[in-house]
Parts: C-alpha cells; structure tokens; sequence
C-alpha cells in the first residue's frame, strides 16, 4: 500500500511539474514572442535597477539625517549661547566696576571663557582692525588720529561659533583725522 501511495504522489509530481512548465511556455511565448532568457534577463535588470535606486536613495536619507541632525545641534548651541552671552557682559561689566579687584569675579569670567571655548564659542578683539560690516556693528563714528574704518573702542565683545558670527562685535569707528577749523 505504500508503494502505490509513492507512485500516485509521483505520478502527481509529475503531472505538476508538466502544468507548471506549460503554463511558464505558454506565459513566455504569449509575450510577443521572446526568449525567456531574454524575458528573465529584462525582469532582472528592472529589478536590480530598482534595488540600486533603493538603495542609492537610502544612502542620501542618512546623509541627510546626519546633516540635519549636526544642524540641529549646532542651533541648539548657536542659541544657547546667544543666552549666555548676557551673562558674559554682565560679568564683563562687574569686573570693570569692580576694576578688576575681585578676584572670585575674575575666577568665574575665566571658567565661563573656557566652557564656552570648549563648545566652540569664542570672543574676538576688534580695537585696531578695520571695519567689517560682516563682523562688527557701528555704534558710533568719532574723530581719531587713526585711519578713516578702523576701530578706536569696542563698546561689547563679539562673539563666534565655529567661525559662525552669533553676535557682532559693537565697535566705535575712525573718521579720520578731525578737520582743523580755521578763524
């Protein structure tokens, strides 16, 4: 009884695989007449076309994502700096009122100089350069002895992130020498 069970499974076997290989010629050979090496070739050059758009498109996604990211946080910082710049000129300011006796004031302006250093914001000097509408804001314009654009006082300090002005520096400017007024 097992033998004829084998055959009629084989037998089955066999006839599926006749209807199978008839169905995929009869498939083939209504398209317009091609090989089916040829129709399997097409088939997987569609297919691998779209995996490797797929995949070149998921490539951009993450460049993107990390871009955006990075971009973020360098906001996030670009900000909080923006907020702790006050406390910097304000410390800036006791220690002039002070004249720089207080030596704890000066211990904690230093420590605030190098946290901010480290998260990349820095100061720059300005007293001396020339005027760079990119970089400093003119408060006001006087007489010097200096040439006509260069910075004679800085009112407040400047400030950068990563090279990224957060805050221009507020400078008084040179308008040259003052004309001599003749009676």
């Amino acid at each position: 009884m097992n033998d004829s069970a084998d055959n009629y499974h084989e037998k089955k076997s066999e006839l599926n695989q006749e209807e199978e290989e008839n169905l995929i010629s009869d498939e083939f050979s209504s398209e317009q007449g091609k090989n089916p090496l040829d129709l399997l070739r097409s088939e997987y050059d569609d297919l691998n076309d779209k995996y490797l758009r797929l995949a070149a498109d998921f490539e951009n996604f993450r460049k993107r994502t990390i871009r955006d990211t990075e971009q973020r946080i360098t906001q996030s910082i670009g900000q909080f700096a923006r907020d702790m710049l006050e406390v910097a000129d304000s410390m800036d300011r006791a220690i002039q009122a002070e004249g720089g006796a207080h030596e704890g004031l000066v211990q904690i302006q230093k420590l605030l100089a190098q946290v901010m250093k480290r998260q990349g914001i820095e100061s720059f000097e300005s007293v001396g350069e020339k005027f760079d509408p990119a970089r400093h804001e003119a408060v006001a314009v006087i007489p010097s002895s200096q040439e006509e654009g260069t910075i004679c006082d800085q009112v407040c300090k400047g400030y950068c992130l990563q090279e990224k002005i957060l805050r221009p520096a507020q400078v008084i400017v040179s308008q040259g020498t003052a004309p001599v007024e003749q009676n």
